[in-house]
């Protein structure tokens, strides 16, 4: 029986210690899911959504309708013309009294024409604002999803470090033990090989504050493990002439400074407009019943209905009307300095991290070839320690040559992934598949 329980034993402890694995496209879907910064962005979209409407916009008519109803209690001592008297302590009176009132505005200088536009376009800004928030969350997820295969390639060239080193420790041990070498060599061998290890040490320290980060952008708790087996993909298609002409159109920041524009138009138009009369339909229906205790009735019963037309203007109101359409020109005026302020600083931007993502692209190749010339000089270095032909410090020198040779490379295939990723965001082409080829 013990090798069926030893077979569920190991299934068990598998499954236990089994992680998620999580591709770039699944992390891409789940912060689209659970993304804080995307979920507040859609929600205030819904409430531009919801605020273009004809009746916010003062098209619909208004329904109003008052009942009240009212008791009272008096004293009464009243003397009439033809001598005749009228005394009562505490008559009880009451009133009820019910109007449904309609009013709908037919003219108003055309402002809510204007209005409706507004808030179409405020609309328009709040769609905008959640790309916003989308295209910033996703260029920070994949920022730390390959900052955590960067990090977990560099354990991997710390993790082969250690094993030459410890196939150091054991030449320099048996060289010891047969006397062709001194301790002090085997000492130097096994420091080294604990600065390695300490190395690795930090480098799972920065590995699993890295995945925190993730599941952060991802909406989950920070104790959920997974693993990633992706690399460092980058392309080199970029072009700057490209790039720049597609921010003018695409970039999602230039986009809504441009609404923003629109929507100071509209209201400066929607203050115009109250400079023309307004003109309304009125119709009411009223019902009203009344009796008394005491008086000339014992009760009265009134109802019926009256419509009609309002016309106002504002004639003068302090020149409020004049200061705050000088303020909304002002303000038109403003929104244009913005853009070209934007326009200019996206161009700016732009040319600043091409100029790095092309530098990366050299650094890549003069990497792979100083990783080649490396490692084969750590070949050599080991092999002549072997022989006892070359010493333990060379040897660490070729060691450490090689780690920095590989860590370089790394740093310049995430450097230029970086940069990929800025100059797709700030072009407005993060989101489009096409560009990440």
């Amino acid at each position: 029986m013990k090798y069926p329980l030893f077979l569920i034993a190991f299934i068990l402890s598998f499954g236990l210690t089994a992680q998620e694995t999580l591709t770039l496209e699944d992390a891409l879907t789940l912060a689209l899911e659970n993304n804080y910064a995307i979920k507040i962005a859609r929600k205030n979209q819904e409430i531009n959504t919801n605020n273009d409407d004809l009746g916010n916009a003062g098209f619909m008519p208004s329904l109003i309708l008052d009942a009240r109803k009212n008791w009272s209690s008096e004293s009464v001592n009243q003397v009439f013309l033809n001598g005749n008297t009228n005394e009562r302590d505490g008559a009880a009176s009451e009133n009820f009294n019910a109007t449904a009132t309609l009013q709908w505005t037919l003219f108003d200088g055309v402002g809510m024409f204007y209005t409706l536009d507004r808030l179409g376009m405020e609309k328009e800004v709040g769609a905008i604002n959640t790309k916003i928030a989308v295209e910033n969350s996703i260029a920070q997820l994949l920022n730390a999803y390959y900052t955590i295969v960067l990090v977990k390639e560099r354990l991997e060239v710390l993790n082969n470090s250690i094993l030459l080193s410890e196939r150091r420790k054991e030449i320099a041990k048996n060289k010891y033990e047969v006397g062709k070498a001194s301790k002090l060599e085997y000492l130097a061998a096994q420091v080294d090989y604990n600065t390695d290890k300490t190395l690795v040490l930090q480098e799972e320290e920065s590995l699993n504050n890295a995945k925190i980060d993730l599941n952060l952008l991802l909406g989950r708790a920070p104790s959920i493990q997974f693993e990633v087996f992706d690399e460092i993909d980058f392309s080199r298609n970029l072009r700057l002439d490209e790039l720049m002409s597609t921010a003018t159109i695409k970039n999602p920041n230039l986009l809504l400074a441009q609404r923003n524009k629109n929507i100071a138009y509209l209201q400066s138009q929607e203050i115009r407009a109250e400079r023309f009369p307004q003109i309304d339909f009125l119709t009411n229906y009223t019902y009203n019943t009344s009796s008394s205790e005491a008086g000339f009735l014992a009760s009265n019963q009134r109802n019926g209905y009256t419509y009609g037309f309002a016309a106002t203007m504002n004639i003068f109101n302090g020149g409020n009307t004049n200061r705050r359409a000088q303020n909304a020109k002002i303000n038109m005026q403003a929104t244009e300095l913005q853009i070209d302020q934007l326009t200019l600083e996206i161009e700016s931007n732009i040319s600043k991290v091409y100029t790095s993502y092309l530098n990366n692209l050299n650094l890549i190749d003069i990497e792979e070839e100083n990783l080649e010339v490396a490692k084969e000089n750590e070949e050599i270095a080991l092999e002549r320690y072997r022989l006892g032909n070359t010493t333990a410090l060379e040897l660490r020198e070729a060691q450490v040559n090689l780690v920095e040779a590989e860590s370089r490379l790394l740093d310049a295939r995430y450097r230029t992934k970086l940069s990929e990723i800025e100059l797709l965001r700030l072009s407005g082409n993060l989101l489009n598949p096409s560009t990440n080829n």
